[in-house]
C-alpha cells in the first residue's frame, strides 16, 4: 500500500530534482541552494538514498555490460554536492529523469534494516 512521503522524503525528492535541473541549466546558485537543503536532512539516511539513486542511474546506462567503475564511484563517501552532481550527470548520460529512481531508492530505504526517513527536529524543511 502506498504511503504519503514524510516531510524529509519529500524535501529530499524536491531538492534532488531541483538540483539536477539547476546542474543542467548551469545555475550554480540554485544548485548550491539544493545542496544546502540536502545537508539539513538526516545525514546517513540522505547519503544512502543519494548513493542508491546514483547506483540505479549508473546501472540504467548499460545494464547488460555494466562497468563496475560507476557503481564503485556511487559507493564512495562523496560530499552531498558531488553526489548530487553525479546524479545529474548520470541522469543526463542515461537521458532519463531522476524521479522514478529516487522513488525506488526511497522505497529501499524503508525496507527492514534500512533507516526510515522521519521528520527530524533539526531538519528545517523548505528553507
Amino acid at each position: 500500500m502506498w504511503q504519503l512521503p514524510t516531510p524529509a522524503e519529500q524535501e529530499l525528492w524536491n531538492a534532488v530534482v531541483a538540483g539536477v535541473r539547476a546542474a543542467n541549466q548551469k545555475d550554480h546558485g540554485q544548485f548550491q541552494s539544493c545542496v544546502d537543503r540536502l545537508v539539513r536532512l538526516p545525514h546517513a539516511w540522505a547519503h544512502q538514498v543519494l548513493r542508491d539513486t546514483a547506483g540505479l542511474l549508473a546501472e540504467e546506462q548499460d545494464p547488460d555490460e555494466w562497468d563496475q567503475r560507476p557503481r564503485l564511484a556511487t559507493q564512495l563517501d562523496y560530499s552531498v554536492g558531488l553526489l548530487l552532481l553525479l546524479i545529474a550527470q548520470l541522469a543526463d548520460a542515461a537521458q532519463v529523469g531522476v524521479g522514478a529512481f529516487l522513488d525506488v531508492a526511497l522505497a529501499n530505504a524503508k525496507r527492514p534494516g534500512g533507516s526510515l526517513a522521519s521528520p527530524v527536529s533539526h531538519c528545517r524543511i523548505g528553507h
